[in-house]
């Protein structure tokens, strides 16, 4: 009998450990359920953290792209800077550090049909050699200094150093058919049509140039009144550059300018009176030596005044 209560007994706490082991079970499988799902809560919560965050990140960038696109966009970068060290690698790496996109070249070409970069026909006051550029062969050219000690730069070595980085705003010197089949070829040869602004003083250059580059920005440099008058609504000229200094810069040729779809550029504006000025009036571009002054008041009066466009 006794042996008969001590098997009972035996069994009873057998099935009791079972029911304590399978309950036990049950519970660490629940807690290791509810572990697992807390886990993949706050998973995903960092995920969406992260997610928004990286969001904020990519929003304050593109923010600060467009703001930096909005104020670069008005600046030409006169010669990259004026003075003895004008169209040299150093002046224009000074621009672009200072913040600037918009480089200005201006290019002649030798007897030899190879294109500079230089302000003046003659070499002489880049270099001190006395001669015409389109007299000159370009080995001629490789070796003069100017008088910051720099090589005359080929057009070619211009395009090889900064391709796509910057954009171009050329201006074709010579009013020839050489230079513009010249530049033609320079152009196609690197590809870099979508990144130049071409500019003459000749229209007759710029409706050469619109039947090849149809899509280029065409810039017609304005030196009189006539002169604005009579390209004010050709269709081959896109951008109309004013001498500010002879009294061109006014709020009736910016009107005129932009009612006729155009863009009203001015040149050279150096002071702080003078490019508020063209902000307050409405000039969409304009060249000067004093790039940082220039990006600066972009930034700080312009952005307000033209609206952040």
């Amino acid at each position: 009998m006794k042996k008969k209560k001590s098997n009972t007994s035996l069994l009873i706490a057998i099935a009791l450990m079972l029911v304590l082991v399978i309950a036990s079970s049950i519970w660490i499988l629940h807690r290791g359920y509810e572990l697992n799902v807390a886990r993949a809560k706050e998973e995903a919560a960092i995920e969406r953290e992260e997610a928004q965050k990286k969001a904020e990140e990519e929003a304050a960038i593109a923010q600060q792209e467009a703001e930096d696109a909005a104020v670069t966009s008005h600046v030409y970068s006169h010669r990259g800077s004026a003075g003895p060290k004008e169209h040299s690698f150093e002046a224009y790496d000074a621009a672009i550090e200072a913040g600037s996109r918009y480089i200005e070249q201006d290019v002649v070409i030798t007897s030899d049909g190879v294109l500079y970069v230089s302000h003046d026909l003659n070499a002489v006051t880049m270099t001190g050699y006395n001669g015409m550029f389109e007299y000159l062969s370009s080995e001629t050219v490789d070796g003069l200094t100017t008088e910051a000690g720099n090589k005359v730069l080929r057009l070619s070595e211009v395009f090889e150093k900064y391709g796509h980085d910057i954009n171009y705003v050329i201006e074709l010197k010579p009013h020839t058919d050489a230079c513009v089949e010249a530049f033609e070829q320079l152009v196609d040869e690197y590809g870099l049509s979508d990144v130049i602004t071409v500019q003459s003083m000749y229209a007759d250059v710029l409706e050469t140039l619109e039947a090849k580059y149809p899509d280029m920005p065409k810039l017609y440099v304005c030196w009189s009144q006539g002169d604005f008058e009579y390209v004010v609504d050709k269709p081959y000229v896109d951008i109309i550059s004013v001498k500010a200094a002879a009294g061109l810069m006014t709020q009736e040729n910016c009107d005129a300018t932009h009612a006729n779809g155009k863009v009203f550029s001015a040149w050279t504006l150096d002071s702080e009176e003078t490019i508020k000025k063209a902000i307050d009036m409405g000039v969409d571009t304009y060249f000067t030596n004093d790039t940082p002054l220039a990006l600066s008041l972009e930034r700080e009066y312009g952005l307000e005044r033209r609206g952040g466009q």
